[in-house]
This record gives structure tokens, C-alpha cells and sequence, in this order.
């Protein structure tokens, strides 16, 4: 029990699960798993999962928070290189996503950024940072692809 967790999947609540896996589709994330309450999208290093936020609320046994609008979190797609973040952006404005940052030099870190929200409101940060960023080194050790 020293070694930290295995926390590589990712549920997103969502209010329609049509329309969001349509769109994580569109991005040619491949479907691990999908049924009409529930799917899995495989990534490197970890998997998207979508249920439905009210059932997602009685699983937990939890309120179902109501959108707001604006941003509360945001998953990081780590990029290989910078163009890799140009890329991404652009296969998710293509799938219909709205991006409020396009690719650009990092404020808050040396590297490359952008960000995407999905149809509902949920925010993806594409960003490209050196190898000697500690976040950087602890993703690929975290996803398997660094011994360091």
C-alpha cells in the first residue's frame, strides 16, 4: 500500500450521452466500451468514461450539480511535441468543440497551450511542455512511457 493509486479513468457526468459520445468519437478516440447509459474512450495512459450525470449522482449517492457555465476543472492532454497541440485543437474544432484558447505560447509554464470545451461545458487543456517539466516527467512516468 506505499505505492500511489491507480487512478486512470476519467467519468464525465454528462446531460446528453448522444451527443457527447458523437463528439469523442469525431476526435477518433477509439470505444473501448458503449452501451445506451454508458461508453469508454481509450486513451494513452488512461480512459474517458461518460454516464449520465443523474446516474451518476445516485452511484454515488450525491447530488447532481447543476451547470453554471464557465470552467471548473480541466483534463490535460499531455502533446509529444508542440505542433501536437495545433493538432488536437483542431480535430476537436472540427468535432464541433468551442475553443476558448487557441494554441499559443504557455502563460504559467514554459511550452505550448490551448484549451477546448466539449458540448457540455467540459474543459480539455492541449499543452506541450520541455521534458525537464517535473509535471511532464511525472505524466510519462504515470502513463508507463518513462523510467525516469
Amino acid at each position: 500500500m506505499d505505492s500511489p493509486p491507480l487512478a486512470n479513468v476519467l467519468t464525465l457526468g454528462v446531460q446528453n450521452i448522444d451527443s457527447e459520445r458523437a463528439f469523442y468519437a469525431a476526435l477518433g478516440w477509439p470505444v473501448v466500451f458503449d452501451s445506451d447509459e454508458f461508453v469508454v474512450f481509450e486513451l494513452r495512459g488512461a480512459l474517458l468514461a461518460l454516464f449520465p450525470a443523474h446516474q451518476l449522482a445516485v452511484d454515488a449517492r450525491a447530488a447532481a450539480e447543476p451547470r453554471q457555465g464557465g470552467i471548473r476543472s480541466a483534463v490535460i492532454i499531455a502533446a509529444s511535441e508542440p505542433d501536437e497541440v495545433d493538432h488536437w485543437v483542431g480535430r476537436a474544432r472540427q468535432a464541433g468543440a468551442t475553443v476558448t484558447k487557441p494554441p499559443t505560447t504557455a502563460q504559467f509554464f514554459e511550452g505550448r497551450d490551448a484549451y477546448f470545451a466539449d458540448p457540455e461545458g467540459n474543459y480539455w487543456e492541449v499543452a506541450w511542455a520541455p521534458a525537464d517539466n517535473p509535471v511532464t516527467a511525472a505524466a510519462l512516468r504515470a502513463a508507463g512511457l518513462s523510467q525516469s
